[in-house]
């Protein structure tokens, strides 16, 4: 039976200052998929410092030097892609790992609010990554499957059209990962105006039994009939603890209401910060 493991990564311990005027730290994430002959999907991996135990966590479920056949990069944020750089920037952590494909899609045209170009150098950083780790790389497109032993990825959304958007976040990646048994569905970093895409192409579609919050299920991504259509019975939030003590605190007032509707929803749900879990996929 393949699993869908969420990493408990370093940054989802922080419990500073959260909500108060001061920046959002970013809390990372990753995720493993592994099916039952061990073969592994990766997606995305956490901030740089996650590089040695995120790599850990790869071994010590492989029982040897982990073979990736696929590492998905959602979304051009170091805390997302920092961990793999990581890895493919330091020989004795390179050698003890295979990447057979890293998949990601940051288009170059894309522009922020202050007119900046992030996709530029993320883009160079992922080449230099594959180069290194001698991974093949590839563009997904909408409708694109990939099927890893019993695993069936299908690509939801990816960022062809950038006219109107306007922050990284809305560039992640949007994904399935199908069993026989069950569906989980990826969303990166995703804010209410991708979901929205995904609700007006997919619509009951979007039934899922594990989802990923998006965006560390803060308050940017408050799309209540995204949440209903998922009706997912198992939440995953890469989420820290900080970050979560404040989206309950109510500061935020009725921004939150559509990440209330998801975990209403719910009968399981893991926060990141509580520590690596695995769940039957």
């Amino acid at each position: 039976m393949s699993k869908l493991i969420q990493y408990r990564t370093l940054a989802s311990l922080y419990n500073g200052p959260f909500g108060d005027g001061s920046p959002w730290p970013a809390a990372g994430m990753g995720y493993v998929f592994v099916t039952p002959n061990r073969h592994f999907i990766v997606v995305d991996g956490g901030h740089e410092a996650d590089a040695e135990p995120f790599l850990e966590l790869l071994r010590e479920v492989a029982g040897e030097a982990p073979i990736v056949d696929l590492w998905i990069v959602t979304h051009p944020h170091g805390d997302h892609y920092g961990a793999i750089r990581e890895i493919a920037a330091r020989e004795e952590l390179r050698e003890t790992i295979t990447v057979k494909e890293l998949w990601w899609y940051f288009p170059p045209e894309f522009r922020d609010r202050s007119g900046k170009a992030p996709c530029e150098g993320a883009n160079r950083h992922l080449r230099e990554v594959s180069a290194s780790l001698g991974a093949v790389e590839h563009a997904p497109r909408v409708g694109e499957t990939v099927t890893v032993e019993d695993v069936t990825l299908e690509i939801l959304f990816v960022p062809i059209d950038c006219s109107e958007i306007h922050n990284p976040n809305s560039l992640s990646l949007i994904f399935t990962a199908k069993s026989p048994r069950k569906t989980a569905l990826i969303t990166g970093d995703a804010f209410s105006d991708t979901l929205g895409y995904c609700v007006e192409h997919y619509g009951a579609a979007l039934r899922c039994d594990i989802l990923q919050l998006p965006h560390h299920g803060l308050c940017d991504t408050g799309l209540p009939d995204f949440y209903r259509l998922a009706n997912a019975h198992t939440l995953l939030i890469p989420i820290s603890e900080a970050g979560d003590r404040c989206m309950r605190s109510g500061i935020y007032g009725e921004a939150t209401a559509a990440n209330l509707v998801a975990e209403e929803l719910a009968t399981v749900i893991h926060r990141a910060f509580e520590g690596t879990v695995a769940v039957e996929l």
